[in-house]
């Protein structure tokens, strides 16, 4: 399990992963979020971070990846948290693969529990790495018709008003 902090303030020294916003940003969120840290259970939060404790499961990772869309999602109000992650790994997954051609790399986190008071309530996290940020504006789906049927699977187990998400860049290289 890891910790995945949405910084709201300072930036700490010694974060696994340590993502920063580019491009558009913020979207669906009204704070300033300074950026993403990927932290192990024993790293101190930084003052000010939301912070989730996560269950990782790893899709698949060509690796290459220097964009990253970094989303915070809520499951659909008729899902049960089992449910939600049911469809996430075993219907999505496979949907994403076919039609996200250029997806280098794509994580699922199913938050456990948020580690922080007063976290916004969300029920998973996705990493999606891509090589360019061309590709996430030019390239993110096979065909039309692919993208509808994401975007008809993403309204089946999501509530897509209720999370936000980010473009964002890592700072430093990840460590082993």
């Amino acid at each position: 399990m890891k910790v995945i902090a949405a910084l709201l303030g300072a930036i700490p020294d010694d974060a696994d992963e340590l993502y920063l916003p580019v491009g558009e940003g913020v979207t669906g969120r009204p704070e300033h979020v300074a950026g993403i840290a990927m932290l192990r259970q024993d790293t101190p939060l930084p003052s000010g971070a939301e912070a989730y404790l996560v269950e990782e499961r790893p899709q698949w990772d060509r690796g290459g990846e220097t964009i990253m869309r970094i989303s915070f999602v809520r499951r659909a109000a008729r899902l049960t948290r089992e449910e939600f992650a049911d469809h996430w790994t075993n219907v999505h997954a496979p949907l994403a693969r076919k039609h996200h051609p250029v997806l280098v790399r794509y994580v699922q986190n199913i938050v456990i529990e948020p580690v922080t008071p007063g976290a916004p309530e969300v029920d998973g996290i996705a990493e999606l790495g891509f090589r360019r940020l061309k590709d996430i504006h030019e390239r993110m789906y096979d065909s039309p018709a692919g993208a509808e049927i994401i975007r008809r699977d993403v309204r089946r187990f999501l509530d897509v008003p209720a999370g936000w998400r980010m473009l964002a860049q890592r700072s430093r290289p990840a460590r082993p």
